[in-house]
């Protein structure tokens, strides 16, 4: 719905034939913008879940599923201040102040302000951090004002009407929806490049606790990563099903080419799609 790092937004017509068709909830884990929601050809379903550890995006998704209308007032009243490099500090200050506390949920002003922030920020950084300056696009129409636009898009509105938030650890969210029914996508912080996401990164031990965690996970499950030593230790290809994609890192400049995996406990059975 909005550029942010590491979204699969490029990703997703890739992915999408691999996700199942027989799910009655979907949940995403680590739901950053969620952009494989948002592009899916077999989404939404029954139910649909967005989670994220970041308080404040979990905030920006209950406020723009809970009350569509009042999210897009609060944005419109920022538009005046695109630009302005004091507002735009007053606003990190704000939002950095609260940053790590369990403020209410929902909170429109607040999340208003994140997403002003967050699409005011060079899109290939490192994030918002309690440092990050401005950055004026030189883009005609501003990233914000496509962001508010969407409001009033059916494609988007409609997907916002059947959406849930959550603001939880990742184990502890899986065990709660785990069932039969349920589909995972799962987009960690990629193993060594956590830093990227947040100050306080997601390290080698939850990458492992995670891992073991969906080796006995009872829903559908499909898990992006690159490459580590211990992804095939814990996850073998001869007990899932592994697919290789060549692609390009959405955040770099200079288009790095890389070999995306796509880690499912089930098996899709299209003879178009191959399996490594």
């Amino acid at each position: 719905m909005f550029p942010y790092i590491g979204g699969k937004k490029h990703h997703s017509k890739w992915i999408d034939p691999f996700a199942p068709t027989d799910a009655k909830t979907y949940v995403e884990v680590f739901g950053g913008a969620m952009w494989f929601y948002w592009m899916s050809n077999k989404l939404p379903v029954e139910k649909n879940v967005y989670n994220d550890f970041n308080r404040h995006l979990a905030n920006v998704f209950m406020c723009s599923s809970t009350d569509t209308a009042k999210m897009e007032e609060e944005c419109l009243k920022l538009v005046k201040h695109l630009g302005d490099a004091d507002k735009f500090n007053e606003y990190r200050d704000k939002v950095f102040a609260v940053y790590d506390q369990k403020f209410p949920l929902p909170d429109y002003e607040l999340a208003s302000k994140y997403m002003f922030l967050q699409l005011q920020i060079f899109s290939g950084g490192n994030g918002l951090t309690p440092k990050t300056k401005i950055y004026r696009s030189p883009d005609k129409k501003h990233k914000f004002n496509t962001y508010i636009e969407k409001f009033q898009q059916p494609k988007y509105t409609e997907r916002l009407n059947r959406l849930s938030s959550e603001n939880m650890d990742c184990r502890e969210l899986i065990q709660k929806y785990d069932n039969e029914n349920t589909f995972f996508y799962i987009d960690p912080p990629y193993f060594n490049l956590e830093s990227y996401y947040t100050e306080d990164a997601f390290g080698k031990d939850d990458h492992i606790e995670l891992l073991k965690q969906l080796r006995d996970t009872k829903g559908k499950w499909a898990l992006s990563y690159y490459f580590f030593d211990e992804l095939e230790d814990i996850l073998p290809r001869n007990e899932f099903h592994w697919h290789e994609e060549k692609t390009f890192s959405n955040n770099s400049s200079n288009r790095v080419k890389r070999t995306e995996l796509l880690i499912m406990n089930y098996k899709i059975t299209s003879p178009l799609q191959k399996f490594f």
